[in-house]
């Protein structure tokens, strides 16, 4: 008899929540990253909606956090706002945070 066993479906869901779950919380990240950016940027209703559509597409197709922030650079250079690269990564890990924390209380009910 194997020391340690485990029903291989149960680990395979295990995962599979793991995945999603990060891939969701990524999701997220992204969508209110870009709002932020986009207010910035002064997109307001339909214009920022599609602005947020086009970052998240465009981090599905390459998902990387630095080509998502060198297109969010260019965007604020584009419209002469003087942004730094720090400034975003401040925001991205403070989003994370909330999210995280949201996560957790989620939890904790």
């Amino acid at each position: 008899m194997p020391l340690f066993s485990f029903d291989k479906s149960s680990y395979e869901f295990k995962l599979s929540n793991l995945l999603q779950s990060g891939f969701f919380r990524t999701a997220r990240r992204n969508k209110i990253l870009a709002k932020w950016a986009g207010g910035r940027l002064g997109y307001k209703d339909n214009v920022l909606n599609r602005y947020v559509k086009n970052i998240i597409l465009s981090y599905l197709m390459a998902p990387n956090d630095k080509k998502m922030i060198d297109r969010i650079m260019a965007d604020f250079r584009k419209a002469g706002i003087k942004m730094t690269e720090e400034t975003i990564l401040q925001k991205i890990k403070a989003v994370e945070n909330r999210i995280r924390a949201r996560q957790e209380l989620k939890h904790v009910d």
